[in-house]
């Protein structure tokens, strides 16, 4: 087990790199009559949100001419395809771009700067806003990207400000079936509620539990095993076979859809965020605290034919892979740039 610092500087190793690898390609630069898009985002962590964001970016990449503004530091730029441009913040005073692309730690003040500018900016917002947000980037941007209806489960806004489309995800391959049950989130956060997942995980048949999110790698004894976060997607899901979330709070859960894209079962928490899963195959919204539930519908899945996983995957390639929302995308932001 490699110690905090080390794998934080391997980390950090590893996003200048990327971010030089990048640079060598050559400037920013569109042919003439390209739309051209910039991604500004004053969060620059890895988090559900910034994931999600680069594969937007990605998928802009295929039809527009894409920049992303990064430092060599930031966990964006070993996630962005060779097809998007990462440049220093200076590249926003040097040229004017068709559509600006920010996340929600964007200041007001940069919202307020586009529209008097007469700019476009799209808010891209991944997570619920509270009733104590006043809204005022919503306002400010020229429209807003929800991955879900329930953000906005606070407020009324004029359904013209903003629009829909699910976040997606690349098919993760699976290659093997271990037994085991598997809770990924962050451990410290509270809305993620891992100890009561783990508490499911524990009581039910698995052989082992593994837990991917905390800030070190280690055994708790027994069958528990926790895991520092990773980009290896198949190392994670390669471990388990159902996956547990008792979250409290959640837009959509990107780590349902990466589940279900390799047919892993998920037994969930029963909130807004996860209903809109309830049509698929594999899913079971059970009510927080109901853990007798929430372990009987563990130990079905973990005993579920394998046809069930197929399934899984036939719904996750219709309504969360690359195809199923890129032309919902296209549409949007054609009719931002145009």
């Amino acid at each position: 087990m490699l110690p905090w610092k080390v794998r934080h500087a391997s980390r950090v190793a590893q996003n200048a790199l990327a971010y030089f690898k990048n640079r060598m390609h050559g400037a920013f630069t569109a042919k003439q009559g390209e739309k051209t898009i910039v991604f500004c985002c004053k969060f620059h962590g890895t988090t559900g949100a910034t994931i999600a964001i680069a594969r937007i970016a990605n998928l802009f990449a295929d039809k527009y001419a894409v920049c992303f503004i990064a430092s060599p530091a930031s966990d964006y730029n070993p996630m962005l395809g060779s097809k998007v441009r990462i440049a220093s913040w200076g590249m926003l005073q040097k040229r004017t771009f068709d559509l600006y692309v920010c996340d929600g730690h964007m200041d007001v003040a940069f919202f307020s700067r586009m529209a008097a500018e007469g700019r476009r900016s799209l808010l891209t917002i991944h997570g619920v806003l509270g009733k104590e947000n006043k809204l005022e980037k919503v306002f400010l941007a020229t429209k807003s990207h929800l991955v879900s209806e329930i953000q906005f489960m606070h407020h009324e806004v004029d359904p013209s400000r903003y629009f829909v489309i699910p976040n997606y995800c690349e098919k993760v391959a699976k290659t093997r079936h271990v037994g085991n049950v598997g809770v990924v989130g962050r451990v410290a956060d509270p809305n993620k509620n891992v100890p009561e997942a783990l508490s499911i995980a524990e009581a039910s048949d698995a052989r082992m539990v593994h837990v991917w999110g905390g800030s070190d790698s280690g055994s708790a004894g027994g069958r528990v095993r926790y895991h520092a976060w990773t980009r290896r997607k198949k190392k994670i899901y390669d471990s388990f076979d159902v996956l547990v979330s008792m979250s409290r709070q959640e837009s959509m859960g990107l780590t349902v859809i990466e589940a279900m894209s390799c047919g892993i079962p998920c037994v969930l928490s029963d909130i807004p965020g996860f209903r809109i899963y309830k049509d698929c195959p594999g899913i079971a919204l059970v009510p927080l605290g109901d853990k007798d539930a929430a372990v009987r519908e563990v130990n079905r899945f973990l005993n579920a034919d394998p046809e069930l996983g197929r399934q899984m995957e036939t719904y996750w390639k219709a309504h969360y892979s690359r195809d199923a929302v890129a032309q919902k995308w296209f549409k949007e932001v054609r009719a931002l740039v145009s």
